[in-house]
Parts: structure tokens; sequence; C-alpha cells
């Protein structure tokens, strides 16, 4: 799908170093009271990456060939999960977050599921209030949920603030 002059395109698999680079870059911009700085240089596992391109469900926002950011989902409860999501600070408030919420949205909605989820800060402009203005609204998932149970390890590794969020197909 090309958006804003942008590629949003399957990543490659000599892609999947350079994208730790970018989850590193972003981590930066959080304070060390939402991201413990434990947290901050960790990157997703080379396995994790590499098994949600065999699925089909990591993309990579390329602009003029060179990947900026990446939106890695996966199924969880049925629906397709966001389970992370990073633009490159350098690329940042040009739509590239926008254009890759949007594809993993179609991509959802192609595979039949009636929803997208995520967890993501509540008070940062950048991540509540940002899924909100694409139709996201924040909610209490099931208790035993692999959702709630991802916000109950994401409180103990230290993330405070955290919200699960869902928006259902139009």
């Amino acid at each position: 799908m090309i958006e804003n002059g942008l590629l949003i395109r399957p990543a490659e698999a000599a892609e999947l170093p350079l994208l730790a680079r970018i989850e590193r870059r972003a981590a930066r911009l959080f304070s060390p009271d939402d991201l413990p700085s434990a947290l901050s240089e960790r990157t997703l596992p080379a396995e994790t990456l590499s098994a949600a391109r065999d699925a089909g469900l990591l993309w990579v926002a390329d602009d003029a060939g060179r990947a900026v950011g990446f939106a890695l989902a996966e199924i969880a409860d049925g629906q397709l999960h966001l389970a992370e999501m990073d633009v490159d600070p350098d690329h940042a408030r040009r739509g590239i977050g926008s254009a890759l919420l949007r594809h993993a949205l179609a991509q959802a909605w192609l595979r039949g599921c009636a929803a997208v989820t995520l967890t993501t800060f509540a008070h940062l402009p950048w991540n509540a209030p940002f899924y909100r203005r694409h139709g996201f609204m924040e909610f209490e998932p099931p208790a035993g949920s692999a959702l709630a149970d991802q916000l109950r390890a994401e409180a103990a590794a230290g993330l405070r603030n955290r919200v699960a969020m869902r928006r259902a197909q139009a």
C-alpha cells in the first residue's frame, strides 16, 4: 500500500536487524518514569520478528527504500493485536504511524478479525490520544484473556499508566 509517498509493505528478512535500531531510537522518547531504563534498550527478539514476518504480521514503512517505521501484530483472543509500532524519531510527525496503523486495520479486516486491540500509555499524546483519534476506545479486557495477562505482565515489568484499547470493524 502506498500512502503519502510511503510504501507500507511486508518486512523483508534482511531488514529485521534494522528494526531493533528503530525500536531503540523510539524508546528514547519515553521518560524513565514511563519506560524504566532496564526496558528502554530491550528490543523484540529476532525470533518474534521472524515469526511475525512469516505469518504476514510485520510491516514496514518504506521511505525511498529505507525502513523508517514498523508495526508488528499477532493474533490474540481471536483478534488482531498490535503488539508493537515504532517510527524512527527522525521521521516523526509525517503520518507514518497513522499509515502503519491504517495498514494494520486493513489487514485485520482482510483476515476476518472483528476488532484490533493494543495496550499503550494512557497519558502520552502519541499513545492513547493518538489511537483515540483513529477510533480506538479504552476497555477492560476480560479476566483470563491474553490481553488482561499482558497488562498484568506490563505492570509487573514496571510500566505504569497502561490501558487496553480496542477498535471494532466499522
